[in-house]
């Protein structure tokens, strides 16, 4: 049941979903990549249209708020902004590049990627403000595309070893790091499963980019989608069916 969405001819990038099956979404209709939001009924509306990078989306468990990335004071920082599109409040106020936010499911934290410490890790902050970000990975160089699971439990994210990207899971503290993915190619952008027992994720170990599950302790992943053209940036929506 394969649906394309959006028919801009131009590109559009990091699909998220949203409150009655909405959809944001990064796209370059204007020029610039700027956050959109796709509505059921087919409207859209642009969120976020700061100079530079509008980019990865996602709306806070109750619907309230939207944590992004956006470039409006020079480099790629996290704010939280409004369903209407305005900014109520900054996560991130560094020089270092901030991007990927995804929500903890009570809605009180975020966990994002920062190179504030050289390459590229996983930190998480406190939505209140009241805290510095705190660095969770530590094993690898190179850590990205985190996603916190839905009971709160884990947190998905790809790690480079070996010159090809595998994904990983760990407690929000850091501990307990369990490889999920391993053989060839290289499986990126993971997504949870609502009921957090899979994983669906892109991965090139067939050849192109294509989109794969895969239980979230691990196994032998099930190829999902085939064809032409390359499959990335999977996101599962809230519910099953």
């Amino acid at each position: 049941d394969l649906r394309q969405v959006t028919f801009n001819q131009t590109i559009n990038l990091s699909p998220s979903w949203g409150p009655g099956n909405s959809l944001l979404f990064t796209s370059y209709h204007r020029g610039n990549p700027d956050l959109y939001r796709l509505e059921a009924t087919g409207a859209v509306t642009r969120l976020a249209f700061a100079r530079g990078l509008n980019i990865g989306g996602e709306y806070a468990p109750d619907g309230s708020r939207i944590a992004l990335s956006t470039e409006e004071r020079g480099n790629p920082d996290i704010v939280l902004i409004d369903p209407s599109g305005r900014t109520t409040a900054r996560i991130t106020d560094s020089y270092a590049i901030d991007v990927s936010p995804t929500w903890s499911p009570d809605g009180s934290r975020l966990a994002f990627v920062s190179n504030r410490a050289g390459g590229p890790q996983i930190y998480v902050a406190g939505v209140g403000g009241d805290a510095a970000p705190r660095r969770i990975t530590f094993q690898g160089d190179y850590n990205t595309s985190p996603a916190w699971s839905p009971k709160g439990d884990r947190i998905a994210y790809v790690s480079r070893g070996g010159g090809r990207f595998d994904i990983f899971t760990m407690r929000p503290d850091g501990s307990e790091r369990v490889q999920v993915t391993s053989g060839p190619g290289s499986s990126e952008d993971p997504s949870w499963s609502p009921d957090g027992r899979f994983l669906v994720f892109s991965s090139n170990r067939a050849g192109r980019k294509k989109l794969f599950i895969v239980r979230a302790d691990g196994g032998t992943p099930v190829q999902l989608t085939s064809g032409n053209g390359d499959d990335t940036s999977p996101a599962w929506s809230r519910w099953l069916e």
